[in-house]
């Protein structure tokens, strides 16, 4: 009994892991002829706002590169608003490492649930080397929260 136990611990934990891999994917701008690279991966928990966002949001991480635009990072919540109007900051953990201070900024399309960091190669540079990230970010009439994301073997 103790064996299936161990068994069946071991595939929901292979199971969770796959489910947070980096997903991959490119768009392409017929009109301009260029190409827009993606790489997403989502938090793997789920933070509990009040209504009207209730029911758990996660967070995306993305890294993108576009020809007008070159490299960014942005974070999207799923259900709630960024506390960042202008610009902000947030604290985020690479692995064992040593609690950063991550200057962002809002959307220019005026969207309160995405933020841009700032600095994108150094950023970049983490996210390359590490297995996991911890972001606290600050949500309007929420405070702050954290979300983990499983960071390993970003292919960019």
């Amino acid at each position: 009994m103790k064996f299936l136990h161990i068994i069946a611990i071991t595939v929901l934990t292979l199971a969770s892991y796959q489910a947070q891999a980096w997903e991959y994917r490119t768009r392409t701008d017929q009109m301009r002829g260029t190409t827009t690279r993606f790489a997403e991966a989502t938090s793997t928990n789920k933070v509990n706002f009040a209504a009207p966002y209730a029911g758990g949001s996660t967070l995306d991480l993305t890294v993108r590169e576009r020809s007008q635009d070159g490299l960014n990072i942005l974070f999207t919540i799923s259900k709630g608003q960024f506390k960042c109007s202008g610009g902000c900051k947030f604290f985020a953990r690479f692995d064992e490492g040593k609690v950063l201070t991550i200057a962002a900024t809002g959307s220019s399309s005026g969207s309160m649930d995405t933020i841009f960091v700032e600095n994108e190669a150094p950023f970049l540079a983490e996210l390359r080397n590490s297995r996991r990230l911890i972001v606290e970010i600050e949500f309007f009439q929420e405070g702050s929260s954290q979300f983990t994301f499983n960071t390993a073997n970003l292919k960019w």
